[in-house]
């Protein structure tokens, strides 16, 4: 037991530390490219952090065998993700990401939460209807997912070149950006096996494994980055990645799809809890759009962000359903 702990916790240390390196690396080509944090976040940041999701995915789709578990750490990774972006704004109470919001760093947002209920509909209506193994509804999430990749990459926002990296090269950039994200997908890998390994010693029940267990193990890169991307105020990128990561976990159910013989994976799950935490993903989802769009913060007691008080208690939700 103590050995599976102390791998577990040795594998969050080298999240922690390559996922700060590959936010730092990640502004400085955004910069001396132009291409813009949100850009940056949204493709190639989110892809990074979105890889534990899919290995765990396919191996509960494959070796498992437990749509359950496969999708419900999709969603439960979604509805951590916006999770992340409501404590960052209660512990690091900073306006700076509710103003000047482009339509354009906003759309990955709009598009996620679109994705989200996509998902959560197609729970309700079960096709059956299989094209070389692979569910239509998982296919048509896939499609509609490429189409919102394609209008993002057609209204990214170039930024001007910066001043924040004039010492900074851009060869060593890309370098360390490169080597971090291979190591973050190398234990990306690697987390949700020994997360899984934990769970089963510790004897907890495969709902709670796959949307808050294995939600949060394959959630943590994300959640580094997003706070690194804070704490140097990168909050395009906090933003983007945030947005991105849950446009590519819906995204990758047809990955996912691909390596469950059993059927179509869509289709097989019978717990209607995980179409509750898809509703519950996609409002919260929406509340945070809607906040931005707005670009002020409504403040309660302690001056905390409604809209912070507003996802917890949704998230405090999606807990009392999996319990």
């Amino acid at each position: 037991m103590i050995l599976v702990w102390t791998k577990f916790f040795l594998l969050l240390i080298l999240v922690y530390i390559f996922g700060s390196r590959v936010t730092k690396s990640a502004d400085i080509i955004a910069e001396k490219k132009g291409w813009g944090r949100a850009f940056m976040g949204v493709v190639f940041i989110s892809m990074v952090t979105s890889f534990p999701e899919l290995f765990t995915g396919i191996s509960a789709a494959s070796i498992v065998k437990s749509p359950e578990i496969s999708l419900g750490q999709i969603v439960g990774s979604c509805i951590f993700n916006i999770t992340i972006i409501a404590l960052i704004q209660i512990i690091f109470k900073k306006n700076s990401l509710f103003r000047q919001n482009s339509k354009s760093d906003l759309l990955p947002l709009l598009f996620s939460f679109f994705m989200i209920m996509l998902f959560s509909s197609t729970l309700l209506i079960s096709f059956r209807v299989r094209i070389l193994n692979v569910g239509i509804s998982s296919i048509l999430i896939f499609v509609i997912y490429v189409i919102f990749l394609r209008h993002i990459f057609k209204n990214r926002r170039s930024d001007k070149a910066g001043t924040n990296y004039r010492k900074e090269s851009l060869k060593r950039a890309v370098i360390s950006f490169s080597v971090s994200a291979a190591i973050i997908i190398a234990v990306g890998f690697y987390l949700p096996i020994v997360g899984k390994e934990l769970a089963i010693k510790m004897g907890w029940t495969d709902s709670f494994v796959g949307v808050i267990f294995l939600a949060f193990v394959t959630s943590f890169p994300e959640l580094i980055v997003s706070i690194t991307a804070a704490r140097i105020g990168a909050f395009e990128m906090l933003l983007g990645n945030i947005a991105g990561s849950n446009l590519f976990n819906i995204g990758i159910i047809f990955l996912i799809d691909i390596f469950y013989f059993e059927g179509d994976i869509i289709a097989d799950v019978t717990d209607i809890n995980i179409f509750y935490i898809g509703v519950i993903a996609a409002g919260m989802n929406m509340i945070l759009y809607l906040t931005l769009l707005r670009g002020k913060v409504i403040r309660t007691f302690f001056k905390i962000p409604l809209n912070a008080v507003l996802i917890l208690l949704l998230y405090i939700l999606s807990l009392g359903i999996i319990f």
